[in-house]
């Protein structure tokens, strides 16, 4: 990239010149244009006095302007459940494509950051976006880029996306409490549990109270929801600590494989997660179950997503942790004064 005047009027068109910094023509009724406008078109729309310098920026051999860069990163990173609008002022704006889960590849986007050819913003893995927020802006560093560079510098993602969007596709939640659970308690957490999952488009189609924690009766109460077709089974009542609790005791004997056993995660420490098959099991403790936001908050629409809970997930989501502070970060905008209501 050469960085250069051109005088108005006096000299031939440069090939691909763009301006390297604002203009405001006084001559035009002090209309601006903005650094990487085409000489071009600035020219061609604008009443330019003859011999006005004008600070240009001139590609060399082998370069691409900047909204062309632009244009590629975004194509790299956008991946499944994207869109992405038309490069502006340099910036390509990607956005969710449909409601759902967003999943950043964390370890992908610092490889191609570091490499000083794009600058790629996300918002935080596991936001839940509506279709249309935005999610990202990818943007190249120059008026100008080296295709080699630039090419150098995507083949680090070797073909893998950044960003993608995984609609909820789980419908169906079925919720199992424990005799600790007074019935009264069990009312109040069913409709909050209720209010949370409808936000995805789930229902909690199943509630039942145990006058005993039985162990036979929990692994039978939940393979027979299992095997009706429910996609998420809630439990609430056991307590993670006790080895001999009956809920654990169940999941043994269910053969259900055991992902989660506490979260690092503040409200929601004493969480557990088992699969039975592909169906998960919440072991909710009773700071998940009235409301607050908590653990199931940040947790459930992974879940819903269809999107694996285990300790590398939760390794990453110990990042963030302390939901005070960082679940509101996480929600569409029209869902954060109701969130912020929820933690009071």
């Amino acid at each position: 990239m050469r960085r250069t005047w051109y005088l108005a009027g006096r000299e031939p068109l440069p090939t691909g010149a763009v301006l390297r910094r604002d203009l405001i023509l006084h001559s035009d009724g002090r209309r601006q244009f903005r650094r990487g406008t085409p000489l071009e078109e600035l020219l061609s729309q604008a009443s330019v006095p003859e011999g006005l310098r004008i600070p240009i920026a001139v590609p060399d051999a082998g370069e691409i302007e900047q909204h062309e860069a632009s244009l590629r990163i975004a194509r790299a990173v956008a991946g499944i459940g994207t869109r992405f609008d038309a490069p502006h002022q340099g910036q390509v704006t990607i956005r969710a494509g449909q409601f759902g889960l967003v999943r950043v590849d964390e370890q992908g986007l610092q490889r191609l950051v570091r490499t000083g050819a794009a600058l790629v913003a996300t918002v935080l893995d596991g936001r839940v976006a509506e279709e249309g927020e935005v999610i990202a802006i990818a943007k190249a560093p120059s008026l100008f880029v080296r295709v080699d560079r630039l090419e150098r510098a995507l083949a680090v993602l070797a073909g893998r996306s950044v960003v993608h969007v995984a609609p909820f596709r789980r419908r169906r939640v079925a919720l199992l409490a424990g005799a600790r659970v007074r019935p009264a308690a069990l009312e109040v957490a069913g409709r909050a549990l209720g209010q949370k999952l409808a936000r995805f488009g789930a229902r909690l189609e199943e509630i039942e109270r145990l006058d005993a924690d039985d162990t036979s009766v929990i692994a039978q109460r939940i393979a027979h929801w299992v095997a009706g077709g429910i996609e998420l089974v809630l439990t609430a009542g056991s307590i993670m600590l006790d080895p001999d609790d009956p809920f654990l005791r169940a999941v043994r004997r269910l053969r259900a494989e055991r992902t989660v056993h506490g979260a690092p995660v503040d409200p929601g420490t004493m969480f557990w997660v088992a699969y039975r098959d592909t169906v998960p099991i919440f072991g909710l403790a009773s700071c998940e179950m009235y409301g607050r936001t908590s653990v199931f908050d940040l947790i459930v629409p992974f879940a819903l997503a269809d999107e694996r809970i285990d300790r590398p997930l939760m390794a990453r989501l110990a990042h963030g942790g302390l939901l005070v502070d960082t679940q509101v970060a996480r929600v569409p905008p029209r869902w954060r004064q109701e969130l912020e209501t929820e933690s009071e």
